[in-house]
């Protein structure tokens, strides 16, 4: 299988801003991991174990400490790369007095994508912003904004896709919307990597999960294998990160 992402060895250690003090303390450590081309991969952890920081580093974002990450074969910093690659934050945010269709105007400028206005239509549907493409972003609920997050990062038609927390704020039908969507795009191709805290979504999505814990990575297996040992990801997450 072809790996698209790999990582080995990466430690990120944050220094504390107070120049008297001179603490560090460590974001992620020694961290190990080949995502494969076309699998939905899903990392876990408890707030504050470090994925976030991983995710972030990956997409260079955040330098790192230590070690090396390899996207499609080239090194993060190869900025050619970037083209490749689509990114939601956890919590993304717009100017409140632009409109669903200018954001994406505005991302798929940066990318100079060829029929934008059919793109954009197109990508704002798919994330069920449909009839609402003109609509102010002030008017926009938490959900609509985080679909809204999603379009901006499926503007450019990456091969790879890095969403933090892509669930958040969605209603149960959103849940299965956005579901839907992540299955979609699979199924074109895409390698989906994201981080989440809906484990009853992750177990039906993902082909492999893989928990941070305390800034050390615990080993990825197949989804598969967990509902056979385990019976669900919830059973494999609490076993892992109880005290």
């Amino acid at each position: 299988m072809e790996i698209v992402i790999e990582v080995k060895n990466l430690t990120k250690i944050y220094k504390s801003l107070d120049f008297w003090k001179r603490d560090t303390y460590i974001g992620i450590k020694d961290i190990n991991l080949s995502i494969y081309r076309g699998e939905i991969f899903g990392l876990l952890g408890l707030n504050g174990a470090g994925k976030t920081t991983l995710m972030k580093t990956l997409l260079g974002l955040l330098q790192p400490t230590a070690g090396s990450i390899k996207i499609l074969g080239r090194s993060i910093n190869d900025t050619e790369i970037r083209k490749y690659i689509g990114y939601m934050p956890e919590l993304p945010y717009f100017p409140k007095y632009l409109k669903a269709y200018e954001i994406s105007e505005y991302f798929a400028d940066i990318f100079n994508i060829h029929n934008k206005k059919q793109k954009i239509l197109q990508t704002l549907e798919l994330v069920g912003l449909k009839g609402n493409e003109y609509k102010k972003i002030k008017g926009f609920s938490k959900g609509m904004q985080s679909r809204l997050g999603m379009a901006q990062a499926l503007i450019n038609d990456p091969d790879i896709l890095f969403l933090d927390e892509p669930m958040s704020g969605l209603d149960p039908l959103g849940y299965k919307e956005m579901r839907d969507v992540l299955i979609n795009l699979n199924k074109k191709g895409k390698t989906i990597f994201f981080n989440s805290h809906i484990l009853s979504e992750v177990e039906k999505i993902c082909d492999r999960v893989a928990i941070m814990h305390r800034g050390h990575l615990i080993e990825p297996v197949k989804v598969s294998w967990i509902i056979k040992k385990f019976k669900s990801v919830e059973s494999y997450f609490v076993h892992h990160v109880k005290e």
